[in-house]
């Protein structure tokens, strides 16, 4: 078909956008409705029909100390996309705009623009950690502009991007989760206060940032100061000081099923002998992750429970990672929730596909399927 001329046509009463080739075929795009378009081609036209792949962009990059990890997410899921029955396009996201990336060349472009194109693209698939790809932001450009995504919505997102925030809501919904006390910009607080009410050792964590970047481990009050200053540093939304979980750490992926439900992952252990699971041990091997977790059925099951809970409460789509300690069935508390988990190499949703038995191109067209096309 490829050496035919073609041009873009709209079927009519229906608005079907095809292309029109010398040979009267169509090759449908968007077709999420393919038996029915299919049907009304062969009535009208009595053409051979042909369907063509489902363009859609794949957002990647941002404007956090993220967008290293966000393209290596991206380039797994470029690498992995069912090439078949999408026709994936790269948009990088920087300080300075968006920039589509065809054939190794990067080009600039808009929201605007994509939706002009006679691609006629479906949707977004978000792998941008950090803003605004998990604040919100992108999702409520999106939105606004009827642009689909993979992940939860923009008010959704933002709620839970924000550390103490997303905290008061989860205790609010009755899940446990750690005592905290969050310290806005330029607010004045007091070490002794702070100790008091939470205790040592503790966390001292930015409000908005992921791969533990900015997350200080407090031994004693002389540390206090200096986590908090460095917390403070990211972002403008203040700093949370939350309590010691004791236990072993697990999480635990949620992706919908293919009927659309949610449904939690094998569980995965992390070891590590760091402080805590810092970016180094997530990114440069100083951590074992072991999936699934050498831990009874009965466990696994209640940390399974515990992040689906946490997915369907936070308003969550696609899929998720939510972060446990647990000392055992019956004590989990939840750390946090990765509303756009990592998918590099490295990651561990990609580790729990494999042990739930999806390949990574299986994942990435479950998640296009139950987020996009429905």
């Amino acid at each position: 078909m490829s050496s035919l001329s073609a041009k873009w046509v709209t079927l009519p009463s229906r608005g079907i956008r095809a292309k029109k080739y010398s040979n009267a075929c169509y090759a449908f795009v968007n077709n999420s409705r393919w038996k029915e378009n299919k049907a009304l081609a062969h009535k009208r036209y009595s053409a051979t029909v042909l369907v063509s792949m489902q363009a859609l962009v794949v957002f990647t990059g941002g404007t956090s100390a993220e967008a290293v990890i966000s393209r290596k997410s991206a380039a797994m899921v470029m690498a992995n996309i069912d090439r078949t029955r999408f026709a994936p396009m790269l948009v990088h996201i920087d300080e300075d705009g968006w920039f589509a990336e065809v054939d190794g060349e990067r080009a600039p472009t808009d929201l605007a623009r994509i939706q002009a194109d006679p691609a006629n693209y479906i949707g977004a698939f978000i792998m941008v950690h950090g803003t605004p790809g998990e604040d919100g932001k992108l999702q409520a450009e999106l939105e606004a502009n009827g642009f689909e995504h993979t992940t939860g919505h923009a008010r959704a997102m933002a709620l839970t991007f924000h550390k103490g925030r997303a905290a008061e809501f989860l205790a609010n919904e009755g899940l446990p989760v750690a005592r905290s006390i969050q310290i806005a910009p330029g607010s004045s607080w007091s070490k002794a206060e702070l100790i008091d009410a939470i205790g040592l050792p503790c966390f001292v964590k930015p409000n908005e940032t992921g791969s533990s970047i900015g997350i200080s481990k407090v031994f004693n009050a002389e540390q206090l100061n200096a986590a908090i200053d460095t917390a403070m540093a990211i972002g403008n939304s203040g700093a949370v000081v939350e309590s010691m979980l004791h236990g072993r750490e697990f999480t635990s992926g949620v992706i919908p099923d293919a009927s659309g439900r949610p449904v939690a992952m094998p569980v995965t252990e992390i070891r590590t002998s760091r402080d805590f699971f810092d970016y180094e041990a997530k990114y440069a091997g100083e951590s074992e992750e072991i999936t699934p977790a050498n831990i009874s059925a009965e466990w696994t099951a209640q940390l399974q429970k515990q992040a689906l809970e946490v997915y369907r409460a936070a308003g969550m789509r696609g899929m998720a990672r939510v972060d446990m300690i647990s000392e055992s069935p019956e004590q989990i508390h939840v750390i946090e929730i990765n509303t756009v988990p990592g998918f590099s190499e490295a990651s561990i949703i990609p580790k729990q596909a494999a042990a739930f038995g999806l390949s990574k191109m299986e994942l990435i067209s479950r998640i296009i399927e139950q987020t996009l096309l429905v």
